[in-house]
């Protein structure tokens, strides 16, 4: 029989847990997969106790039929490999909770010794990783999102750019880029002072989330510049998008400064094109809007021809 034991000292009362471990032994004639024993931190993962546990089904995540795919898995390896040397099987679940709450199980179940006496032992070995992946999952969040507005930074949009060029090039589909600039944002920083500033940079990144489409990426690019990349878009319908975002802002309530316009360049992407290649042209574009009296898009000769037409 597996020695039962417990983590010693103060952790003995702590609600978190190290290595869940059962022992398990199944059956070559049924498949069965039953529990020998369990250690105390396998009783803390799954609540019960060890004299509960005994003869039951293991659980390796909480959903009944999620768990039963896994023993099914079980046992295919075993009818497999039970001639030969089990290595085991393992992975990462996602165990919803009755209370709607999930837990990270990391588990793997290998063999403890040869099959003896039509049946063969287990050991299943579970640890809770939840903290470990929202660690991760807030580690990536801080390196690919902007903490003033929440939208998307530089580094990720740049990555996303060039996944969605290359995917335009496989496609053959339209892709287009806006870049937008909030006009005379060094007199707002001036006049208000940079807490004003950053206000107005917030408001702004929520107002482009709140009237973008969902396919459409959004992120701060640096400063008061903002990246828009319109997917499956081309240079017409993203220079009525750029139009209609520049009206929104002109309509929107910035209480802290009051009203605000913006600039707007707008390119379509070429076949083959460089990240370098079409950033050097949307800021072209930008750069020819606010030299053209700001508040406009870029090019403006296609926003009048298509108003007129």
């Amino acid at each position: 029989m597996y020695q039962h034991y417990a983590r010693p000292g103060p952790e003995d009362s702590d609600e978190s847990t190290g290595h869940a471990v059962a022992i398990l032994t199944v059956a070559r004639d049924s498949r069965s997969v039953q529990v020998l024993d369990v250690n105390t931190d396998y009783q803390r993962l799954w609540g019960g106790t060890r004299e509960e546990w005994l003869g039951a089904t293991p659980n390796v995540v909480e959903q009944e039929a999620a768990n039963e795919q896994i023993l099914a898995r079980l046992r295919g390896a075993l009818n497999t490999n039970i001639e030969r040397n089990f290595e085991g099987i393992g992975g990462r679940e996602v165990s919803r909770q009755r209370d709607g709450s999930c837990r990270h199980i990391e588990w793997r179940i290998t063999a403890m010794g040869a099959c003896q006496h039509d049946a063969i032992t287990l050991v299943l070995t579970q640890r809770d990783v939840t903290d470990q992946v929202e660690n991760e999952a807030q580690l990536k969040q801080l390196a690919t999102t902007d903490m003033l507005t929440g939208l998307v930074n530089r580094s990720q949009f740049d990555t996303t750019l060039r996944n969605e060029l290359s995917r335009q090039d496989r496609y053959a589909r339209p892709l287009s880029l806006i870049m937008l600039d909030i006009d005379y944002f060094k007199d707002i920083n001036d006049r208000y002072g940079h807490d004003v500033g950053d206000q107005v940079l917030v408001e702004m990144a929520d107002l482009l989330k709140g009237n973008l489409r969902q396919v459409d990426y959004c992120a701060r690019w640096g400063g008061e510049e903002f990246m828009l990349l319109a997917p499956e878009t081309s240079l017409e319908h993203a220079v009525l998008l750029a139009d209609k975002m520049r009206c929104v802002i002109n309509t929107a309530d910035f209480p802290t400064s009051g009203p605000i316009t913006a600039s707007f360049g707008v390119v379509e992407a070429r076949p083959q094109e460089s990240v370098k290649s079409i950033m050097k042209r949307v800021d072209d574009a930008l750069y020819l809007a606010k030299e053209k009296g700001r508040d406009q898009v870029s090019p403006i000769e296609l926003v009048k021809s298509m108003r007129f037409a």
